[in-house]
């Protein structure tokens, strides 16, 4: 049997942190980074069509306690 654990992803931008961009289960902590990932292109790919640059943001993965677990830049996700 398998337990998903509860994370919560914030998005960090350059002036501050924006709360609860997602909450998911996720079966491991690698799950929830490559799901943060696949945010992060997308989030990159929509802001790009606006001409927006979001290279400078991040996503910070915290557990339901709100500690900070791993952080994704948007650098790592290109």
């Amino acid at each position: 049997m398998s337990t998903a654990a509860g994370y919560i992803f914030h998005l960090i931008t350059p002036v501050g942190a924006v709360n609860d961009l997602a909450n998911a289960d996720f079966a491991s902590l690698d799950d929830a980074r490559a799901e943060a990932m696949t945010l992060a292109k997308e989030y990159m790919r929509r802001a790009a069509g606006d001409g927006r640059d979001v290279s400078g943001y991040a996503i910070e993965i915290c557990n339901e306690a709100g500690r900070t677990l791993s952080v994704v830049t948007f650098r790592q996700a290109r």
